[in-house]
């Protein structure tokens, strides 16, 4: 007999944008809960900023469109979706005319950004008001995520690494102990289905279109793969490491409904929210729609562990991402000007407004949010490889060009052996076309 699955119908999972709307109520009154104390100009000034929308990146990008707009400053930050983020930001910084000055980065585009003289390299003004901003609150770790080259290019707002998210309500009633391998995670998805009817427990954002590079990444780095050569542009992705994190990402998405390369981590939270999965891994800033009574039946029942290993022995199956804010270095606004204002962005205050979306850098934000799926994502930080990607300018030309050869790999179409040196070729090309060389 099978047994019985509590499934409810949740509501809509979508998050709407929260709006930039500028306050003209003084520089003492933030928007969204922000204060703004900062210098005002004293002619007429604009500042824009560059940040795609979503509910980690909307609370600290209002701190700055809402909470200092006022009197002669006004800060705008258009609507901006993350795919055409940086491509709106390289246009911008490579001109002479800048469209932006303020810039949201993150792991792929910060090198490149920062390699190019794009972005200015914050030392000297964080030795000068570092303990004025409150940095000794920021993880070490995080704050090494946005350097370059020695130097610090960005201040970091929030991060996330890949986290186990699972039905603990489901697991206990089964008996099941959290998989620690993927071996283990498809037995317990095998088990599920059997005894609940459940048919496709395990779902993972597999979107052909970019979240399976993530994936690749995630498997490439428990496997103990790098996608380099240290300290060379030399891709390493032929390897046989690399054929058997191909391999992992096969069998993976054949335990699971074959419409996972159209999933994104949106589609997969829905599955999760609506009953139809039981488990996933998903970035710790993504997870917290699961939590939200208003959009879920189901926000007492998950729970969230460190992701298992590909293989027993290995490290988690994890990625480390942070973003924050940086200055763009063609701004024409005042450069102590734009430095108070990436303060305000990148402040307490803000990543307190953030705590309740996503895990922001500040630590006393992030304990005060008690957020129930913090701890495993910080154990996935501390523990031996969080899994970054290589600080290189060119990673975000190699990255983009992997989605298609994985997703070729996944649905059977190239071989693992096949796709991997078709990772390598495409990777040289990618390296070859941005202007570097071996």
């Amino acid at each position: 007999m099978r047994r019985k699955l509590r499934v409810s119908l949740a509501l809509g999972a979508a998050s709407a944008a929260l709006a930039l709307t500028a306050c003209g109520a003084g520089a003492d009154v933030g928007g969204v809960g922000v204060a703004c104390s900062i210098t005002m100009p004293d002619t007429k000034t604009t500042v824009n900023v560059l940040s795609y929308n979503s509910p980690s990146t909307d609370p600290f990008t209002n701190a700055v469109a809402s909470g200092c707009t006022t009197g002669t400053l006004t800060v705008n930050a258009p609507a901006t979706d993350f795919a055409g983020q940086n491509q709106r930001a390289t246009q911008s910084m490579s001109g002479t005319n800048p469209s932006y000055d303020l810039i949201e980065v993150y792991g792929t585009v910060y090198p490149l950004y920062a390699e190019h003289g794009w972005i200015d390299a914050l030392d000297e003004q964080i030795a000068e008001r570092g303990d004025e901003l409150g940095l000794d609150d920021v993880d070490p770790v995080l704050m090494e995520q946005l350097q370059f080259d020695g130097q610090q290019f960005g201040i970091p707002t929030f991060w996330g690494t890949i986290i186990f998210v699972y039905r603990q309500d489901i697991f206990d009633d089964l008996g099941l102990d959290v998989p620690t391998t993927y071996a283990e995670m498809i037995a317990a998805s095998e088990t599920i289905t059997t005894e609940t009817g459940m048919v496709n427990p395990l779902a993972l954002p597999f979107n052909s279109a970019g979240d399976v590079s993530t994936a690749y990444n995630q498997v490439l780095g428990s496997l103990g793969g790098d996608w380099f050569k240290d300290g060379e542009a030399t891709p390493t992705l032929d390897t046989p490491e690399s054929v058997a994190a191909l391999d992992a990402l096969r069998s993976t998405y054949l335990a699971m409904n074959q419409q996972a390369t159209s999933w994104s981590s949106p589609e997969v939270i829905t599955q999760l929210q609506t009953g139809q999965a039981a488990m996933s891994m998903l970035f710790a800033g993504r997870v917290s729609a699961l939590l939200d009574a208003d959009q879920t039946d189901l926000s007492e029942s998950f729970g969230f562990a460190v992701p298992p290993s590909v293989i027993t022995g290995g490290t988690p199956a994890t990625s480390l991402s942070v973003d924050g804010f940086a200055i763009a270095s063609n701004t024409e606004v005042d450069k102590d000007l734009m430095f108070d204002l990436l303060s305000v962005a990148t402040g307490a205050d803000a990543a307190a407004e953030a705590a309740g979306a996503t895990i922001p850098a500040r630590n006393s934000q992030a304990e005060n949010a008690n957020l129930a799926f913090e701890p495993a994502a910080r154990a996935v930080l501390e523990s031996e490889r969080p899994n970054g990607l290589p600080h290189l300018p060119y990673m975000a030309d190699v990255y983009a060009g992997m989605a298609p050869i994985l997703a070729q790999v996944v649905n059977g179409t190239l071989s693992s052996a096949d796709g991997a040196a078709a990772l390598q070729a495409a990777a040289v090309a990618a390296i070859a076309a941005a202007g570097y060389t071996p």
